[in-house]
């Protein structure tokens, strides 16, 4: 796939060409003629990237593989350019200011304009040469490339039902009513912990039922527990029981157990703990699991012990590729369900759903027999339906529609099912086909953050300005173009309907890493050395078990390194002292021979990394759960880096050079150490993002307008009158500060008033200001978190609020009165709600009559002083689900039963209200979802401790199996946290979504 290296090379030229340097070195003319050259080899490289599928001979294989190797000979001597360039640069700002370091700078600026223009000059030469080469050879072997001319590939328009396929409700109606009466069983005929199957191929559509399932409002009053494991193959049994334990600990919050140390083995402690500590959370509650993806008959047995049997109705729900024979031991009392391909009604129903939405197809399409055509190239594989839909959905006359499956079919008979990823993506407009071989470098059956991932692409280049909107903004176009296509699903989207998760089929994901690794764009790693280091430009390291990984101390071709690792078990044992190990035995030990380094004293000071300093091209840099505690601080020569992350770590500090690294767009040190940086990290002024978990925020003075995310910081001093370093970040689209004084409220309200395109905005501390919901700079505020009391909120002189955007909103400890709540009530767009904690004064909450009209959840914790909660003729209209949480003192709840929407009343640790509905409200009593009683110990939920995910299904996994959902804060998009975008863990259940800070 010689296309997309060709394309980002091709950009990249661009940049250079336009850039300052290349007309001082008067070079612009050489790479302006390079880069004519290169756009007409990309229009053939992209015909013979599709003749390839076919019948391709070796010529056409070799021509293909020469031009990509010319692609990247230009991108190397691109990068050698900017490198030498801005090499000089750094040398010449460390001088600045002394008389002679002007003079000298002078000479030597001179001097490296020669020697950098003779070499690029000479580069460019022969790389010519190479490209005129590459033509004669065409044109002596009749090698054949022609560009597409029927049906070139577009972008295609997205409408409101993109993410929608109504695959459960036009084509499983029969298998989701069977498998929905199994799972509740009214008759309480099955009494036993039965295990549910659902079996099929890939694209059958085993998880989109099981997701349909584990969200019905019925199903979910049935269980009191609930948990989706979703994991990537090749892991271990403990963490099966590791992510289980993350999402049943969150609903059923337990105090810590005293385990006797002594009693326990070496390296036992962790997960017998564990498993026993699963097995008690589970214990007299009715659960249902659902076990997304492939398990190992080998762990079955082990796994059905965690989950204890107590003839509660309780129940497994089991989505595999293995066979009847294979799982027929699980229950053979139950017998499991396997879907088929969809008949030829059902899948025309699904087709027509993903091209026209809810439109009528047009009757030319029905005379011209298509949907048969589709139904015998799709072999009825869902899909393969969906996918090839995403490609039609972007034609526009019928004669394309014959084009693309002419291109399907051999001789009037459909090719394997297969060839359909194949033409997906090679219908892809230039600029998508990087975006989503880029899918490839995360792991199978994970779900992915949309923020990262877009951070991801633009700093590899990816993403092409467009004009009138941020990188971040068209970022976000290209991913919705991939979801209409149907080659990415969307997982969940946020209170205000947008993506919050995605993932994409295993299928389409085999079939990335195969032309990834083809194509030379990614080298991906599990267990296998790394072949050759000088050769490689992106890798992707994913170790979820301790196995041997070889890293070599150099790459110097790399542009892009992303591992993931299995956190070390034993760092967050229950052990207090370090305990014997074998040889090689403890992932501390891996970490340091994949470093390069076998030195074992000294497990706290693993740093390794020793490859950075042969590694000069460095653009992406994301580790996740690799053992770092310093960063090395030859960090700082890789001048080309914009992205920086290093996750899940010990890692304490970053060095003082990072100061040098001018291209740095991305910062993400979530879940570290790391509590300070040193103060010229805040003259980059090429920041666009960064996170961490509470990081030292000093008084810089260096306008940083490209700055759109500050998360996880908190003033290092107090601010005087109206000066504080968010007036130098006016451009900030979300910010989440903690550790907020009287000291500061002055100051950062002058700020917010300067900051009119905030989205997210997260505050906390003893006291906030409240002018955010007065001040017309906050219109475009769509979710608003506040952790303290807001100040001088009765000296207010506004009759209303003015956030028209906002969509969710949390409050905790705010200490607010009846008439903050009826001006709230009137904004337009609130959907999710939260007070928590002492966030209303008041004995009686009314919401007033037609107030709250788009509110669809609410959620009320630990109101001290509330004793009825009241609902207004013609308020909530839309109210879905309300959940009520150690709210004591409440005795009545008014106006519910008025509500047509409401699916699910969710009561805590409220026991005389429970009993009082059963004997006086049968209606509302039906309603509700489940109850929890204290157990031995307190278990009212402590701050931040409850997680409840209502309305898709759950992809939860644990840090070490799937580290695109770790566990850790709140998403800053759409949740209630304080972290960043990409840093939540979900459970999922009917109506909508709620979500926690994590314990850490």
């Amino acid at each position: 796939m010689a296309d997309a290296g060709v394309t980002g090379v091709a950009a990249k030229l661009g940049e250079l060409a336009a850039a300052e340097a290349t007309a001082l070195l008067r070079v612009d003319a050489e790479i302006r003629s390079l880069r004519r050259k290169l756009a007409y080899l990309q229009a053939l490289v992209r015909g013979a990237d599709r003749a390839r599928r076919g019948r391709a001979n070796e010529l056409l294989l070799l021509w293909l593989r020469e031009t990509r190797e010319v692609a990247f000979e230009v991108e190397d001597a691109v990068d050698e350019f900017h490198l030498r360039v801005e090499a000089f640069h750094l040398s010449a700002k460390g001088r600045r200011g002394w008389w002679h370091g002007a003079a000298f700078n002078l000479v030597q600026g001179l001097a490296t304009q020669v020697v950098v223009r003779h070499g690029l000059s000479n580069q460019i030469v022969k790389i010519n040469e190479r490209i005129d080469e590459l033509n004669q050879n065409k044109e002596t072997y009749a090698i054949e490339s022609f560009p597409s001319e029927t049906w070139n590939s577009s972008s295609i328009e997205t409408d409101p039902e993109w993410y929608e396929d109504g695959y459960v409700k036009d084509s499983r109606e029969s298998e989701f009513a069977t498998l929905k009466d199994q799972i509740i069983d009214k008759e309480k005929i099955v009494c036993h912990r039965a295990v549910i199957s659902i079996l099929g191929e890939c694209g059958i559509g085993k998880k989109t039922l099981a997701r349909k399932l584990y969200s019905d409002p019925d199903i979910m009053r049935n269980f009191e527990v609930h948990a989706w494991v979703c994991l990537p193959p090749h892991i271990r049994f403990t963490d099966y029981v590791e992510t289980m334990y993350k999402q049943i600990s969150s609903e059923v919050p337990e105090a810590p157990e005293k385990v006797d140390k002594a009693s326990l083995a070496p390296g036992d402690g962790e997960t017998t703990s564990k498993e026993r500590k699963l097995r008690q959370l589970m214990q007299n509650r009715r659960y249902l699991v659902v076990l997304d993806g492939l398990v190992e008959i080998s762990d079955w047995n082990s796994l059905l012990d965690v989950l204890p049997d107590e003839n509660n109705c309780s129940r497994i729900l089991l989505t595999t590729r293995l066979s009847v024979k294979e799982i027929k031991h699980m229950d053979p009392r139950i017998a499991p369900l396997e879907l088929g391909c969809l008949e030829t009604i059902h899948g025309q129903q699904l087709f027509c759903r993903r091209v026209f939405g809810a439109k009528k197809p047009p009757e030319i399409y029905n005379c011209k027999a298509y949907y048969d055509k589709v139904h015998d190239i799709s072999a009825g594989l869902p899909l393969a339906i969906i996918v090839l839909a995403g490609v039609l959905r972007s034609k526009v006359i019928p004669a394309e529609w014959d084009e693309v499956l002419e291109q399907l079919e051999t001789n009037g008979q459909p090719k394997p099912v297969g060839r359909i990823w194949s033409l997906a993506f090679d219908d892809l407009p230039h600029h998508l086909k990087s975006c989503f071989l880029y899918f490839a470098s995360m792991s199978e059956n994970i779900i992915v953050y949309p923020d990262r991932l877009v951070r991801l692409w633009i700093a590899e280049g990816f993403v092409v300005p467009k004009k009138g909107k941020t990188l971040e903004e068209v970022g976000f176009d290209y991913l919705k173009d991939l979801v209409s296509r149907g080659l990415v699903q969307v997982m969940d989207k946020d209170a205000g309907g947008r993506i919050k998760l995605v993932a994409i089929h295993n299928l389409l994901h085999a079939f990335l890493e195969s032309e990834a690794r083809d194509s030379g764009f990614l080298e991906i790693h599990h267990q296998a050395n790394v072949l050759n280091p000088n050769a490689v430009r992106r890798l992707a390291v994913h170790n979820y078990v301790d196995s041997f990984v070889n890293i070599p101390n150099e790459f110097p071709k790399l542009r892009s390194l992303l591992c993931d690792f299995a956190e070390d078990q034993r760092s967050s044992s229950i052990y207090e002292s370090p305990q014997p190990q074998t040889p090689w035995g403890s992932f501390a030990e891996m970490c340091l021979r994949a470093c390069g380094s076998s030195d074992r004293a000294g497990l706290k000071t693993i740093h390794g990394l020793h490859f950075l300093q042969g590694s000069r091209f460095l653009r992406v840099i994301d580790l996740n759960g690799l053992k770092i505690q310093k960063l090395p601080n030859e960090i700082g020569s890789i001048i080309h880096l914009r992205y920086l992350g290093i996750r899940n770590s010990n890692l304490e500090e970053l060095p003082s050079s990072i100061s040098k690294l001018d291209n740095l767009q991305t910062l993400d040190v979530r879940r570290t150490n790391v509590r300070t940086v040193v103060d010229e990290f805040w003259e980059i002024e090429a920041l666009r993002h960064v996170l961490a978990e509470k990081i030292m925020l000093p008084d810089c003075r260096v306008s940083l307008n490209n700055l759109m995310t500050l998360d996880g910081v908190e003033p290092s001093n107090p601010w005087q009158d109206q000066i504080c370093p968010l007036n130098y970040m006016l451009c900030l689209r979300s910010l989440s500060l903690s550790g907020i004084s009287e000291t500061h409220t002055k100051a950062l309200s002058a700020a917010l008033r300067k900051m009119e395109f905030l989205v997210n905005l997260d505050l906390s501390g003893e006291v906030l200001p409240s002018t955010m919901f007065t001040d017309s700079s906050m219109r475009r505020l769509q979710v608003l978190v506040l952790h303290g009391r807001l100040e001088d909120l009765g000296d207010s002189q506004s009759d209303r609020y003015v956030m028209p955007n906002l969509t969710m909103l949390h409050l905790h400890r705010s200490e607010l009165s009846q008439p903050f709540v009826d001006k709230l009530a009137v904004l337009p767009c609130v959907a999710e709600m939260e007070l928590s904690y002492c966030s209303y004064s008041g004995a009686t909450l009314v919401f007033p009559g037609r107030g709250f009209q788009s509110l669809r959840k609410l959620k009320l914790v630990n109101l001290c002083a509330l004793e009825e909660l009241v609902v207004e003729p013609g308020a909530v209209p839309m109210l879905s689900v309300l959940a009520v949480h150690d709210c004591s003192r409440v005795k009545v709840l008014t106006g519910l039963n008025d509500l047509e929407h409401l699916q699910e009343l969710a009561l805590y640790n409220m026991d005389v209200l429970v009993d009082t509905l059963k004997l006086a409200d049968e209606k509302l009593c039906d309603k509700i979802k489940c109850l929890t009683t204290p157990t031995k110990v307190d278990r009212g939920v402590l701050a931040g401790s409850w997680l409840r995910k209502l309305g898709a299904p759950a992809m939860t996994s644990s840090d070490s199996a799937a580290p695109e959902l770790p566990c850790g804060d709140l998403e800053r998009s759409g949740s209630v946290g304080r972290k960043a975008t990409d840093d939540i863990e979900v459970h999922y259940s009917s109506g909508g979504a709620w979500t926690r800070l994590a314990q850490v």
